[in-house]
């Protein structure tokens, strides 16, 4: 199994990458190698890796900033994901896409489900909620503890 992980310099992918190289070829890629904003060395760099699964932890989280860098907040929060959703379903590969629990307002009472409706709250939620509109839905973030300390990850609700 080849596996394609996104953004692998953050909290999150450090993780990822640890649990993934035992499972096969691990190719973890940073801003540096894979740049999610460029939609054609997006495409390129997956069709010339072939994963049979990518893994997209990658993500703008610069919430004070995406205000003002809309554009790149876009680019890589609802763009690459859909990109990436595109070029999985193209190699037959499986995609994992890990998004954020700010795409919900905090107003429910009860538990949000994958097919809970979206009512982002920055503007970096707005194009997650996008992206998750575009790839199969996960279980939004939520907080846990890993070694290096509190992070977000992914918690399913049901």
């Amino acid at each position: 199994m080849k596996i394609l992980l996104t953004g692998s310099a953050r909290q999150l992918n450090r993780e990822l990458k640890r649990s993934l190289a035992p499972l096969g070829e691990l190719i973890a890629c940073d801003r540096s190698q894979l740049d999610l904003a460029d939609p054609d060395a997006l495409r390129t760099a997956v069709r010339d890796l072939a994963p049979t699964v990518i893994v997209n932890a990658a993500a703008y989280t610069a919430v004070d900033k995406a205000e003002t860098e809309t554009g790149l907040a876009e680019a890589i929060n609802a763009a690459a994901p859909g990109i990436l959703a595109e070029e999985a379903r193209r190699l037959g590969a499986r995609l994992i896409h890990y998004s954020t629990d700010y795409v919900f307002d905090g107003t429910k009472a009860s538990p949000y489900r994958e097919t809970t409706q979206q009512h982002p709250c920055p503007p970096t939620a707005a194009a997650n909620a996008r992206a998750n509109s575009q790839s199969p839905p996960l279980a939004p973030a939520t907080w846990c503890c890993v070694p290096a300390g509190s992070m977000a990850c992914t918690a399913p609700t049901s």
